[in-house]
């Protein structure tokens, strides 16, 4: 899933705009999750692209900041790095 502080509506016309399927994106409107997380940027108004795995106990157990760039190989990094942690 993805979240950012775009409201509801917005992530609504950016999964139809690019016609996304089986994805979740959630709404940060008081942008607690970014100040959770310290995703914000440090000097623009907007959050870093950071992918992070939280375990059932709330531990992180993956963090990766790209900026704004995009994670290689997403997919299968983030399922590796999962299936690594529940072993």
């Amino acid at each position: 899933m993805g979240i950012s502080a775009d409201s509801p509506e917005s992530h609504r016309k950016f999964i139809e705009k690019h016609k996304l399927l089986n994805i979740t994106l959630l709404s940060d409107t008081d942008k607690s999750v970014i100040k959770k997380y310290n995703t914000k940027h440090w000097l623009l108004p907007v959050s870093k692209r950071v992918y992070i795995i939280v375990d059932s106990t709330g531990n992180i157990i993956f963090r990766k900041d790209t900026g704004f760039s995009l994670l290689e190989n997403q997919t299968a990094t983030l399922i590796s790095e999962i299936e690594r942690n529940l072993r």
